[in-house]
């Protein structure tokens, strides 16, 4: 018996709610996928389904395995999934991942220079750190570009090289109400009255990467706007009058988009640089993290130094 091809029907057979369901969707007939299952049980010496009229039920040992097979099955994806990047890595393909703040910045010149001079395949990622930290983890990226993790649990795994610091600006749209009054300087606080807008906050999804956990932010604000992308939250800006904390580094891509500095922060620092897995070196990818580094350059910022 083929362990793991029965694993993927008794998978299968779970997620279909049923025997009949399952056939179809796997394309065998109900009888066949039924003496499968009855043949994994046998194996196993416990029942793992009940049947019923409305379908099939796990026993406590049905769950137990579900449990087991799944996971087994994720582990086979990311094996086939590393599997596929080494072979494109190999082939010259090269990915990164980035913060959409750094991507007009500094990036997209590097990468276009890069892709120009060796005419390879680029992937790129857009995400915030923790979820490019994830992919750097699982293989699906090379490097990324993005704020530094102070409780990072994979810290020996990783290298970040600091580029430059950058401070916390709020912004809001042209047209908001805050940028008719230029006589005071406005206090954080004062912004609670307003709507926030959060561009890429963490997800608890990936609190697995961080030794503490991830808190809720105790937030002041009434109404809250999270979003995945910096498009949408610039848009919803200009409909919604909220404001933004964002780098400050961003203020010349914004204005662009009809987006102004209401204030900055300058005691909130935070390192901007690059990860890569510790004992990956490749030549493809240190020439591309050379070709970052001289576009990071030019951005008029001076390299900070982190322990």
């Amino acid at each position: 018996m083929d362990v793991e091809k029965v694993a993927g029907y008794f998978i299968a057979v779970v997620e279909a709610g049923g025997i009949k369901a399952a056939a179809l969707q796997l394309g065998i007939s109900q009888p066949s996928l039924t003496a499968q299952i009855q043949k994994l049980e046998q194996r196993l010496a416990c029942q793992l389904l009940v049947r019923h009229p409305r379908g099939v039920s796990m026993t406590a040992a049905g769950e137990l395995y579900y449990q087991h097979a799944t996971a087994q099955h994720a582990a086979r994806q990311r094996l086939h999934a590393q599997l596929h990047a080494l072979q494109a890595r190999e082939a010259g393909q090269i990915k990164l991942g980035t913060g959409e703040a750094w991507w007009p910045l500094f990036v997209k010149p590097a990468v276009l220079e890069y892709q120009a001079e060796r005419q390879c395949a680029v992937h790129i990622e857009f995400g915030n750190r923790l979820a490019l930290m994830a992919s750097l983890l699982s293989g699906d990226v090379d490097v990324f570009i993005g704020h530094e993790i102070d409780d990072l649990v994979a810290s020996q795994q990783v290298r970040f090289m600091p580029l430059f610091q950058d401070a916390e600006s709020y912004y809001v749209a042209d047209n908001h109400p805050l940028l008719a009054d230029t006589s005071t300087c406005i206090a954080p606080l004062c912004l609670s009255d307003w709507p926030l807008m959060r561009v890429t906050p963490d997800h608890a999804r990936h609190a697995h990467l961080l030794a503490n956990p991830i808190t809720p932010a105790i937030c002041a604000h009434t109404l809250v706007f999270d979003v995945d992308a910096l498009s949408p939250g610039i848009d919803l800006l200009h409909d919604t009058q909220a404001v933004m904390p964002y780098t400050s580094k961003a203020h010349t891509y914004l204005a662009s988009q009809g987006v102004s500095v209401l204030t900055t922060q300058p005691h909130k620092m935070g390192n901007v640089g690059l990860y890569t897995l510790r004992n990956a070196r490749h030549e493809k990818v240190e020439a591309l993290i050379q070709q970052l580094c001289d576009a990071a350059q030019q951005i008029n910022t001076s390299p900070c130094h982190t322990s």
